[in-house]
């Protein structure tokens, strides 16, 4: 079959499943095209040319990340196509791959498969502090466990078995009680970031936040109310001078994800 894998990743977690994802399912005989969000425009998929569509993303409290919301809202498809959805979480994705994939129906799509695979946690700020981030000692235990999980995954897509995870009576509940939550206290859980005086300038930020909330001004970079939390900016500053809070200083405390393998969110 003939897969387009279209995903949007903030730390580099989603970005990992989804290429190991594509591995096997080419080493079972589909021609994979792999895109992220960020580089390709919705409008530039015609669904036509394939044979089944593919979404991953990360958990964001029960809902997918604005910016693939939005992505996933201007996907069209003008025939029944089988479509898939698989998150990365941290800790819990309850039925989170089929909320976001159910719209999609909609357009045309037959979503048959939901599935989640548990990557370190990167989400470790004041407030919203159920899990630390995983430290660099543990990663590869929990790699080895997610690449089990995405062959178990590539056989089922790959033979479109129909496998819903997460979308019992308790990954619904969960789901809902996460969005309402979300939704209601969201302002008062998530802090603005902003740059503390260690800040060079360097426009990394600038250059790599995925909705344009951060801009270089004269007084040094501004951010503009936009963010939603993909921990980016925050992760991999290469000066570790983006703060969620004053409390975030405290380095030794509040780590800063590396990402999967160690290396600069690799998109």
């Amino acid at each position: 079959m003939k897969i387009i894998f279209c995903y949007f990743s903030g730390t580099g977690n989603t970005a990992w499943v989804v290429h190991r994802l594509a591995e096997r399912l080419e080493l079972l005989g589909d021609t994979v095209r792999v895109v992220s969000c960020e580089d390709t425009p919705a409008a530039n998929i015609n669904p036509a040319e394939w044979d089944m569509l593919g979404i991953a993303f990360p958990v964001h409290a029960s809902f997918a990340p604005r910016v693939f919301r939005e992505y996933l809202q201007e996907l069209t498809a003008g025939e029944i196509i089988p479509l898939f959805a698989v998150t990365s979480a941290g800790y819990w994705a309850g039925d989170t791959a089929w909320y976001a994939a159910k719209g999609l129906k909609e357009g045309g799509y037959q979503l048959f498969l939901c599935g989640n695979v548990l990557m370190p946690n990167n989400f470790y700020i004041p407030r919203v502090d159920v899990l630390r981030v995983t430290p660099p000692k543990k990663v590869p235990r929990y790699l080895e466990k997610a690449r089990k999980k995405i062959e178990l995954l590539a056989k089922r897509i790959h033979q479109r078995e129909p496998y819903r995870e997460g979308t019992d009576i308790l990954g619904w509940l969960g789901g809902i009680f996460q969005r309402w939550g979300f939704e209601l206290f969201e302002e008062t859980l998530l802090a603005e970031f902003s740059a503390d005086e260690s800040c060079t300038g360097c426009g990394w930020c600038v250059n790599n936040c995925p909705v344009n909330n951060i801009k270089m001004g004269e007084d040094g970079i501004r951010f503009l109310g936009e963010c939603m939390h993909c921990m980016r900016c925050y992760s991999f500053c290469p000066e570790q001078a983006i703060q969620a809070t004053e409390k975030t200083r405290k380095v030794e405390k509040y780590h800063r994800y590396q990402g999967p393998e160690g290396v600069v969110y690799p998109r």
